[in-house]
Parts: C-alpha cells; sequence; structure tokens
C-alpha cells in the first residue's frame, strides 16, 4: 500500500509534510479541516484527496481562487501522481510525493535517510541454524522451509502477472469520472470510454456537457435559457461575457433573476452612444488589446469597463481604458479575475482603487467569509454583496451597468445597437 505526503511552505514561511491519512482528507483555511492552512487566498474547504483503491483522486471544493495541477486548472477529479505539483489559490504551492508504505516489521527509517542501526545490532540473537542429518540425508530444515517457499513464489508470480496485466495500479471501483494523466506533459484525460452506454440520468446523453476528452478542452456550450424573450438573450449573451473577461472561467452563466436584471438595465442604456463608443473602441482595438495584456486583463474587461465608465457620453474609449488600467491592475491581486464573479468585483471596488484603498474589498470579503455559512464562491459575488448591503447601490449599478453594456456587446442586432461588432 502506497502513502501519500505533501510538502509545502506554510504562510509563516515554515516548511511543513504533511501525510495524507483517511480515505478523505480536506484541505482549506477553516479549523475543521483535515489540513488548516490559514491563508486569505484559501477558501474555507479549498481541495478534497479521495484514497480510491491505490489511488489518490483530488478535486477542487468550488474553491473561490481555484487550484491548478501542473500549472493547469484542476477540473473534475484528477488521480495524483508522485511528482505534481498542486497550487491553491495561487499562493500555497504544494509537492506531491508518493511511497511504498513502510514495512512494519522493520524500524521506520527517519526522514533524513539514515540507515536504521537496529538491523546490525549486536543484541539481536542471532537464529541458530539447524544442523544437518548425518549418513548425507537432507537437512529436516528443508522439509520445513520448502511450503513456505512454494507458496511466497506463487503469491509473487500470481500477483506480478495481476498487476501487469491491468496496468501499473489498478482502476478504482465505480469511479468512471476519475481523470488520469496518460503522459508527463500531455494534459488530463478522462478515463471514462466515449462509447460507455449509460441509461441513467447521468449518462452522457442526458447531459448538456459532456466530459472532454480531447488533448484541448473546449469551452463547454452555454445552457439553455431559463427565460425567453429578451431575458433569455441576456441570459445567453451575459454569459458568453462572462467567460470573455475571466482568466479562467468556462463555466460561468447568469440565473434567470440576474438576467432579468441585466435586461432592465440594458433598457435604459443610450443605444446611439453606445454605437459610437464601441466604434471608437473597434478603432483601437490593437491598443486596448496591448494594454490589457500589460496588466494581466481580458481585453473585452478593459474595453467594457471604459465604455461603462463613458455612459450616455460619446468619448475616447482608449483614453478612458488607459486611465482605469492602472487601478485595475492595482486591484487584480488582492481581488483577482480568475473567476468572473472576482472580475465583476473589480468592477464594483473601481471607485475604491480610484481613491488609494485597493485593499477595502478584499478585507470586506475576508471578514464576512467567517460570519456567513453560504461559500466562499457565494459569498464572493455582487449579487450576494449588494442583497447583505455589504457594497453600495453605486458600486453595485455600476457593475451591472458593466455587465449589461458587455451583454449587448456579443450580439448587437439583438440589441437594436447599429454598429459593428467589437472583436479582439
Amino acid at each position: 500500500m502506497e502513502e501519500l505526503w505533501l510538502k509545502f511552505i506554510d504562510p509563516d514561511g515554515e516548511s511543513r509534510r504533511v501525510h495524507v491519512t483517511g480515505e478523505r482528507f480536506v484541505v482549506g483555511r477553516h479549523t475543521d479541516c483535515d489540513l488548516c492552512i490559514p491563508d486569505g487566498k484559501l477558501s474555507r474547504e479549498h481541495i478534497e484527496i479521495e484514497r480510491i483503491g491505490y489511488n489518490f483522486i483530488v478535486s477542487d471544493l468550488g474553491s473561490s481562487n481555484g487550484t491548478t495541477l501542473n500549472g493547469t486548472p484542476l477540473s473534475g477529479r484528477v488521480a495524483l501522481s508522485s511528482g505534481d505539483s498542486l497550487r491553491l489559490g495561487g499562493n500555497i504551492e504544494m509537492a506531491v510525493e508518493i511511497a511504498a508504505e513502510t514495512v512494519n516489521a522493520a524500524p521506520a527509517v527517519e526522514e533524513n535517510g539514515n540507515a536504521q542501526a537496529a538491523l546490525a545490532s549486536p543484541a539481536t540473537p542471532a537464529v541458530q541454524q539447524p544442523a544437518a542429518e548425518e549418513d548425507g540425508g537432507f537437512p529436516m530444515s528443508l522439509f520445513l522451509i520448502a511450503p513456505v517457499l512454494g507458496l511466497i513464489v506463487i503469491v509473487l508470480v500470481g500477483g506480478s502477472i495481476y498487476m501487469f496485466s491491468s496496468g501499473k495500479r489498478p482502476d478504482p471501483v465505480d469511479n468512471n469520472d476519475v481523470v488520469y494523466k496518460t503522459d508527463d506533459d500531455d494534459p488530463p484525460v478522462n478515463k471514462k470510454s466515449k462509447n460507455t452506454d449509460d441509461s441513467g440520468p447521468d449518462s452522457p446523453s442526458n447531459q448538456t456537457s459532456s466530459p472532454n476528452t480531447s488533448s484541448t478542452p473546449d469551452i463547454p456550450p452555454l445552457p439553455s435559457p431559463s427565460n425567453t424573450g429578451a431575458a433569455g438573450k441576456s441570459e445567453v449573451d451575459g454569459a458568453a461575457f462572462l467567460r470573455l473577461i475571466a482568466l479562467n472561467d468556462p463555466k460561468a452563466f447568469l440565473t434567470g433573476e440576474q438576467a432579468k436584471l441585466v435586461n432592465d438595465k440594458i433598457k435604459q442604456i443610450n443605444s446611439s452612444a453606445l454605437a459610437d463608443n464601441i466604434n471608437a473602441a473597434r478603432k483601437s482595438s490593437a491598443d486596448i488589446k496591448s494594454l490589457a495584456a500589460q496588466k494581466s486583463l481580458k481585453p473585452q474587461f478593459l474595453a467594457a469597463a471604459a465604455i461603462t465608465k463613458l455612459g450616455s457620453s460619446r468619448g475616447d474609449v482608449l483614453q478612458t481604458a488607459r486611465s482605469m488600467a492602472e487601478t485595475f491592475e492595482k486591484l487584480r491581486t488582492p481581488v483577482g479575475n480568475e473567476f468572473a464573479s472576482d472580475a465583476l468585483l473589480m468592477i464594483a471596488a473601481y471607485d475604491q482603487g480610484a481613491g488609494g484603498d485597493f485593499l477595502k474589498m478584499r478585507n470586506m470579503l475576508q471578514d464576512i467569509a467567517t460570519k456567513y455559512p453560504e461559500s466562499s464562491r457565494a459569498i464572493r459575488s455582487i449579487w450576494f454583496l449588494h442583497q447583505n448591503n455589504k457594497i453600495t447601490d453605486a458600486e453595485y449599478d455600476f457593475a451591472l451597468s458593466f455587465l449589461a453594456v458587455g451583454t449587448v456587446m456579443q450580439n448587437l442586432k439583438d440589441f437594436g445597437v447599429n454598429t459593428e461588432a467589437l472583436t479582439f
């Protein structure tokens, strides 16, 4: 049986090596976790590691700042290998070490690798060998040892045949959604066959999107809107915009109720001014894209922010984007923009940052995370914060207007805006 260890540097700068025990091992910042790491970028329950047979399966528990495995965002459930690198919340990097369990019959080797002196201790009594029979007969010990040796040979041969016929490790039972890495340089692939014929509600034929098994992950299709008419368009186009402004959030979506709020805000937009500003942004799209890359922002995010700031007035979108970019760059580290909900939080916090307070939003999020039962992902949204009076009406309205502008930009004709699309 193999054992799993996690090696990392904790927030105090101390080097730690933690043994993963039990069938389920949770890592997070909450004190109830099996491994508690008090880091603000970690969610209360960030990842879990399950032991299934000979495999260790890791999955993200819906954390706000995400998890990467060997530099790739962790999605679904993936089997760990020795030498893997996990990065939690962008801050805590863990080295994965999987080694065979120490045999209990001998004293354990210390972590510094020194050999056990106990094995060569003179105090260990020598085992007396039975004397051979006289008259040239076979030693009696041979008749005692032979059956044991035969049993050992049978076990070793049978085990080797089984292991080589079934791969390096036995597959976990009833674990078809686990992803296994095929090679160190290849992305994870799903172990479940594409031709599996399931008939239950969770079968591929009954899901809106099936697990991706190609080497290059595709963005999953947008969900069918829960609304009809204009609100339905806002739900689909709003989700498309959210996926464009986040660094890594291919499953971002709007609920039906959120789409209605966005659609109501769209009705308040001056379509003529919006058309002129989008046209100005399109003429400067190369400069906006370059500026966004310098600040680790998405160009769609920066362009929509500048257009939203101009509002019903017509202006220089590129110059407005330049005036906002530095503030967003300084907000990006404490607030984040990996997920669409975080990008909306940056928009809501723009005036705070423009006033020189770049940590106000982050500190508020950390404070309420310890006071509300909801998950950190639910808390980190403009919807939750506005509902609980944690952001001002002006901050919420700016974020909602930004989302409305971005939604319209995805399908201008459907929303009555007469200009060409802005693309990057």
